[in-house]
């Protein structure tokens, strides 16, 4: 029997709940339109691409990235394996995304 830390798994969504409760009250998370006019970012699916691929796409959706955390490679090394918020999620104008990637 293996003894000792938490499963990937359970890093992931504990990564998740600590940046959406940031993402919250920092008041980064929206779901209505911005003041001034700007438009939302809508949050792409990244699952499973190149890092240069999934930042040309937060780029084009009108988003940021937010930083990228590294887990051990358990199929395709350098590619995304989770993102949060998840995709379809609706930010402000420059919102940030968070990667996860192997």
């Amino acid at each position: 029997m293996r003894g000792g830390g938490p499963t990937v798994s359970a890093v992931k969504l504990g990564l998740a709940v600590m940046i959406a409760t940031i993402g919250t009250a920092l008041g980064t998370i929206a779901t209505a339109a911005p003041a001034g006019g700007k438009s939302n970012c809508i949050t792409p699916r990244l699952f499973a691409l190149t890092l240069p691929a999934a930042r040309v796409r937060i780029a084009a959706a009108g988003c940021r990235l937010g930083g990228v955390s590294w887990e051990r490679p358990r199929t395709r090394p350098f590619r995304v394996t989770d993102q949060v918020p998840p995709p379809g999620a609706i930010l402000p104008a420059r919102g940030r995304v968070f990667l996860i990637a192997s």
